[in-house]
């Protein structure tokens, strides 16, 4: 357990300081309304390469940059930015067989980044979308070249395909749910509420059956409103901001190990998570804002998934996703 938990930890350091770099060069070129969609293409071009290396990353780039561009021109326009959105969902579900994988599925929360907050670069709507493009496009190859110092081979050594059944269901799926994320984010204009209400979805609807979804959007929610609490009543107290910041290094640490232990689950992750991502915001009133933005996002997020899988189960293919059929494994090299 020592060496995974110290190259856990390796790898955990150097991604904070691969997503520090080119933030901290968008912040100085004077891009500061860009700086959260820099750390979020960073962790995407990291995660990119560590699933699927270079032959994953042009693809994942370009669709980056793409969706962040139409992000930025159709922002205002609610439908449209669902449109969008839901186009994201279904290419996302379509390329991914076998469910969604590390080297892509971070893409359409750029995109809903973007819609909630349109970073505000140049003048001129159409040259603001173009170099918001580019900065999405910048970070996410920065930190991708960057990891493939510290990361040597791709995490994700065979794919797993699927019948074509779950393929067309996870991918109508996505573009349901990531369609009313895109048009939530244009009419609440919140980046927090619409980053994390993307993320959240993404992230349990990672496994294509309906079994493994459920469970995992019931954990999340759980482990959010424990987590939660927990923020909440340390958020509360009168200490320093440092040792707010100390403390959400000691969670973020707890739910590293959570992560790396296969006996422990799902929500016990996120039960840790939770206090360590909103705690780092620092002040008080910082820490009570972002964990009821999370706690409100990651809600809807998991009510909505719970929704259109019974109303899938209900009307269309019952039984179709129930439980797991048999799969073949593919080299991805």
């Amino acid at each position: 357990m020592a060496k995974p938990a110290l190259k856990a930890n390796v790898m955990f350091f150097s991604s904070i300081l691969i997503m520090i770099i080119p933030t901290a060069v968008v912040i100085l070129v004077g891009w500061q309304t860009a700086a959260s969609l820099a750390i979020l293409a960073a962790m995407g071009g990291l995660f990119s390469v560590m699933g699927l290396r270079g032959r994953g990353l042009i693809l994942f780039t370009i669709a980056s940059g793409v969706s962040t561009f139409i992000a930025s021109l159709v922002s205002e326009n609610a439908w449209a930015s669902a449109i969008l959105m839901l186009v994201c969902g279904v290419a996302l579900g379509a390329v991914n067989k076998w469910g969604l994988s590390l080297w892509n599925f971070m893409f359409p929360v750029f995109a809903a980044a973007v819609i909630a907050e349109p970073p505000k670069l140049v003048s001129g709507s159409l040259p603001n979308a173009l170099l918001t493009a580019v900065v999405a496009m910048g970070c996410i190859v920065v930190a991708a070249l960057l990891t493939m110092i510290i990361v040597k081979q791709p995490a994700q050594k065979e794919v797993l395909e699927f019948p074509l059944k779950v393929n067309v269901m996870f991918a109508v799926n996505l573009g349901l749910l990531l369609g009313a994320a895109g048009y939530f984010a244009s009419v609440y204009r919140h980046e927090q509420v619409g980053v994390w209400l993307t993320l959240a979805i993404v992230v349990i609807m990672i496994h294509p059956y309906a079994g493994q979804t459920t469970s995992r959007a019931l954990q999340r929610a759980g482990g959010t409103i424990i987590g939660f609490l927990i923020a909440i009543g340390i958020g509360a107290s009168d200490l320093p901001d440092y040792l707010f910041y100390a403390a959400a290094f000691v969670f973020l640490e707890i739910a590293l190990l959570m992560r790396i232990t296969p006996s422990r689950k799902y929500w016990e992750y996120v039960m840790f998570l939770t206090p360590g991502v909103v705690l780092i915001s620092g002040s008080p009133a910082d820490i009570a804002t972002v964990s009821h933005d999370r706690l409100y996002a990651t809600i809807i997020a998991a009510a909505a998934c719970l929704l259109i899988l019974g109303i899938e189960r209900l009307l269309f293919w019952r039984g179709g996703l129930n439980k797991p059929h048999e799969i073949t494994p593919v080299d991805a090299h």
